[in-house]
């Protein structure tokens, strides 16, 4: 009868644990910052509120559950309960006592569900009392688009402490009276935007009519259609200080219109990033906006503290328009980039750079991607600056060359400075500070003819720099100290040029560096910087270069906890690396080798055995390959694992190795040796002539030529073919040719006399049509003055199927003078006869010798 009973209590604890989704995970518990305690239950496939928590919870996070159904007394329990987050559930239905024993909780958020605002009932939220934040946006989609969208009032009316809302914005939207009961309702966000410009809808202006004149910030966000605004949409908002339409494709000029119950105010932000969108282009709204003096009439007017004009499809502006704040001091964020600006004229840059000075405490500015549409720009967040400090820049750029300088000072309170992806700048800037509060520097991907010279106050408080894309050869650092630089980038700047030419790339001083990104640069070697060798240095990218490699100054970095050298040209770590890898696993450092080229073999044996053994963590580790013979990819921990199986024979390669090195040496003594001998003419030949060139030199005999050569026309497919790849090609002499190296225009009689006058010798290619040159005795009674007249040159005369009765006077009257040489004019004949071998080696012979 006991067991009985023992048995039917467990069936029934078992149904009422199934009945109230207790069947899931259990929740784990957290406490925040005030010590109160937090239930996180999210992601457990709960499709009930658990009730079998901690009373004492102040916060119940349920989001990513499988919950349909709010019921009657879900929260019962949890009478402490400040804060509940039921986001991303299937929650359609809420009854109406649901949230009874909540009078404690201020935060609801019950986003991202599947529930229809329109049906929840007038009292859902009357044991809310307290609440003043709600999000009930990204919820169920209007199926009726054309007709009203009555948002329930009545629901809403019972939430008077309600500070912050988020909600839905649907087409033909309706705010009943009861939205007038939000007297505290300070922030409305519209997070899920349905909007479009269909059946001549536009938000009208007495859509807000209802909403609490206390409003200070609006969002109207992300509606990515076309509609229009009415003029007097926000007139019921007279202290807004807020206005984002971020990404609502509304167009510039209407966002700017609207502006007008704002006149002369102060406000925080306004935020109208890519307002504007080439889906838009019509006659009253075109996609190339030109701002004019009208369209800003009650902007300029405006305090401003932050404006985003980022993407707005500006292409131009007019006098007293774009420019023009009347409190341009009252600025601390202004963005305008990725527009069209006329940048290309020197007059809108000094506009630029006039209302730069002006705001005395701007503290960020953003003048980026400018002139051309780039595919995917990377933003600032107008509401925080900071969080782009680490964001991943890439474009492609477009170069275009206007030509001005100009000289101008930052304002004392510039934090953030970016002037990235600029296609149009000056020839030169020079840009002085004084107590400048500099931080954050960004001059990359920039067209310049001359790098912008910053004086040494500007960067004393930079923390951040980055020059990537620009080529180092243009930038010059002078040796100065950045006390406080951390993280500096320098992607795609070409260092490899400036190590090829053996140039000094980085000669300032940044002893509190932390990070550096040198990815994309093509650098081989680093062998020769030093600079590198910082001592804090902790984030270290080399990636996708060309490294063999690892360059030997990282095992001098003490603190290193990432380094990227991905996608370069490394087989192996040698025992150095290795070592100093063995040293730094107490700082568990992120070592990225992906995509290398890591070669398996006898040869990298070591490195083979010590990347099986380590208990070094690589990322990706387990996709590194290498490659094994006939040029075989295999997983390179496959091969670490079985080295005797793919490696069985590596110490008989061993003494293979040994007796070549034997063999390798008897050679190394035995054959130069015998080269020598065989050689010894030529070494000869070669001592005489650099004597001999040292005998011209004390004697003033500056020679261009090594032989002047004079023919007929009939001559020149013999030279191309044989003569010119013996005496250039073969030989490393240099001729001179009258059809190739005398310029055109040349008064010819004075080039020849002149070319034969810089040439060592003289080779006359004698034919029996010789004569009938025009030029040819010109030739030989020039080579015959400077014969006799220096005494130092030869007048050589190869012959050429002539007989003796045809050889010129000139030539026989000078036969005690001059050396002769008979040669085949039948190219296959010179390169078969032995004769002919001989007399190439005559030729050469008195070419070299006196």
């Amino acid at each position: 009868m006991k067991m009985n009973q023992i048995r039917r209590m467990f069936l029934l604890f078992i149904m009422l644990t199934i009945l109230h989704g207790n069947h899931a995970m259990p929740c784990t518990y957290s406490r925040n910052r005030n010590q109160k305690l937090i239930a996180h239950c999210e992601n457990q496939g709960f499709n009930s509120v658990p009730r079998n928590l901690s009373r004492n919870i102040s916060e119940l996070i349920l989001s990513n559950n499988s919950i349909r159904m709010l019921e009657n007394d879900s929260f019962v329990h949890y009478t402490k309960m400040e804060i509940i987050i039921l986001s991303k559930n299937f929650i359609s239905e809420i009854q109406e006592d649901a949230f009874f024993g909540l009078h404690l909780l201020k935060v609801l958020k019950v986003n991202d569900n599947l529930i229809n605002i329109t049906t929840l009932s007038n009292g859902v939220f009357r044991h809310l009392s307290n609440l003043l934040v709600l999000d009930i946006s990204r919820n169920k989609k209007s199926l009726h688009e054309n007709t009203a969208f009555v948002y329930p009032d009545g629901a809403f009316s019972t939430l008077r402490s309600l500070q912050n809302l988020s909600i839905d914005l649907f087409m033909f939207p309706e705010f009943g009276a009861g939205f007038s009961s939000l007297k505290n309702l300070t922030v409305l966000k519209f997070s899920q935007c349905y909007l479009r410009n269909s059946s001549r809808f536009r938000l009208s202006n007495s859509t807000f009519e209802h909403f609490s004149v206390n409003l200070k910030e609006l969002y109207i966000s992300g509606c990515r259609n076309f509609f229009l605004l009415e003029y007097g949409l926000l007139e019921y908002f007279p202290y807004l200080k807020i206005l984002d339409l971020s990404e609502s494709y509304v167009h510039l000029y209407q966002a700017l219109r609207i502006l007008h119950p704002f006149q002369y105010k102060n406000m925080s932000v306004i935020n109208f990033h890519h307002i504007s969108d080439n889906s838009i282009n019509e006659d009253d709204f075109p996609y190339s906006v030109v701002l004019t003096a009208e369209l800003m009439t009650y902007l300029r007017t405006i305090c401003i503290e932050a404006l985003d004009l980022s993407k707005t499809g500006i292409v131009d502006f007019k006098h007293n328009s774009l420019l023009s704040f009347e409190h341009p001091e009252c600025f601390k964020t202004f963005i305008i980039s990725a527009n069209r600006l006329p940048s290309t004229t020197a007059k809108h840059s000094l506009q630029l750079y006039s209302f730069f000075m002006k705001a005395i405490n701007i503290k960020v500015y953003d003048l980026s991607y400018l002139t051309i549409d780039y595919a995917h720009p990377v933003f600032i967040n107008v509401y925080n600056t900071e969080s782009f400090y680490h964001l991943p820049k890439s474009a492609k750029y477009f170069q275009m060359s206007p030509h001005w300088n100009i000289n101008y000072s930052l304002p004392s309170s510039i934090e953030f400075l970016r002037f990235t992806h600029i296609q149009i700048t000056p020839t030169s800037a020079f840009i002085t500070c004084k107590n400048t509060s500099l931080k954050y520097l960004d001059v990359s991907y920039g067209v310049y003819k001359r790098y912008p010279q910053f004086s040494e106050d500007c960067i004393k408080q930079l923390e951040y720099l980055d020059i990537s894309g620009i080529s180092v050869a243009i930038i010059t650092f002078p040796p100065m100290l950045l006390p406080k630089l951390v993280v500096l980038k320098m992607t795609n700047a070409r260092i490899d040029q400036i190590i090829r030419k053996g140039r000094e790339w980085m000669s300032f001083r940044a002893p509190v560096l932390r990070e550096v990104d040198i990815s994309f640069n093509n650098i081989w070697t680093l062998e020769e910087t030093t600079f590198f060798e910082q001592p804090h240095l902790t984030h270290l990218n080399m990636s996708n270069n060309l490294f063999r490699t690892i360059p030997k100054f990282v095992t001098k970095l003490q603190k290193l906890e990432y380094l990227d050298l991905s996608n370069n040209l490394i087989t192996s770590l040698d025992d150095n690396v290795m070592h100093w890898l063995d040293k730094m696993i107490h700082l568990n450092p992120i070592l990225n080798f992906d995509n290398n080229a890591f070669v398996c073999s006898c040869d990298t044996l070591d490195f083979l055995l010590w990347f099986e053994k380590t208990n070094v963590t690589f990322y990706n580790g387990d996709n590194y390959t290498c490659t094994i013979s006939k040029n075989k990819q295999i997983p390179l921990e496959e091969v670490a694992k079985n080295t005797n199986k793919y490696f069985a024979d590596c110490k008989a390669t061993l003494w293979l190795h040994v007796g070549i090195i034997l063999v390798a040496s008897v050679f190394g003594i035995f054959v130069p040796l015998s080269l020598l001998y065989n050689y010894r003419w030529n070494i000869i030949l070669y001592m005489y002539r650099k004597v001999r060139r040292v005998v011209e030199k004390n004697l003033h005999e500056n020679y261009i030529y090594d032989a002047y050569v004079s023919y007929e026309e009939r001559s020149v497919l013999w030279i191309q073919k044989c003569l010119l790849p013996k005496i250039e090609e073969e030989w490393g002499l240099k001729v001179c040719l009258h059809d190739r190296d005398l310029l055109p225009g040349d008064i010819t009689a004075d080039a020849k006399a002149e070319s034969i006058q810089q040439s060592r010798h003289v080779v006359f290619i004698i034919t029996e049509h010789f004569t009938e040159g025009k030029w040819g005795r010109f030739e030989i009674d020039r080579a015959k003055y400077e014969k006799y007249t220096t005494n130092f040159r030869k007048i050589i005369v190869i012959l050429q199927n002539i007989r003796i009765e045809d050889i010129p006077d000139e030539i026989v009257n000078i036969s005690n003078d001059v050396c002769f040489i008979e040669m085949a004019l039948d190219e296959n004949e010179i390169i078969n006869s032995t004769d002919n071998q001989r007399d190439w080696l005559k030729l050469k012979a008195l070419l070299y010798l006196n």
